[in-house]
């Protein structure tokens, strides 16, 4: 068999789950292949501005996302999870794990040769997004 690739570290943002444009079959097939010490989701994981509305487009697949991360989390892989602006729900839990899933509204990352990145999703330097939410949501609708 062949065993998945490690990394250190994997970054993934705005899959947006729950929509009719997530890629869930190449998500699953880069997780199924990849592998890593450490995996940020950056925001938007999951898109709670459309399932607010309907979950008609949470499929199987969707499903299979969500349990391979905390499949990976079960095993080890640090799985850090930072809201965006379609998940922000999740901020309110931000110190808080679920099945091994750190959520944080930040994580500062040190590379191999011990440089520090500051981890955000960029929904908060976004003036539409902070400042006038209603036409934020109208674009995503149109």
């Amino acid at each position: 068999m062949n065993q998945p690739r490690p990394w250190r570290t994997i970054w993934i943002s705005d899959i947006h789950l729950g929509t009719r444009d997530c890629k869930a079959a190449y998500l699953l097939e880069f997780l199924k292949h990849n592998d890593a010490e450490t995996l940020y989701l950056v925001g938007d994981i999951v898109d709670g501005w459309r399932l607010k509305s309907s979950w008609h487009f949470w499929n199987q697949l969707h499903n299979d996302v969500v349990q391979k991360l905390l499949r990976k989390a079960r095993h080890g892989v640090r799985v850090v999870l930072i809201p965006g602006n379609h998940d922000e729900a999740l901020r309110e839990f931000a110190g808080l794990r679920f099945g091994g899933v750190e959520i944080a509204l930040e994580a500062v990352h040190e590379t191999a040769d011990g440089r520090r990145l500051l981890v955000v999703h960029g929904d908060q330097f976004d003036g539409v997004v902070r400042h006038a939410k209603v036409i934020a949501k109208l674009g995503v609708w149109a």
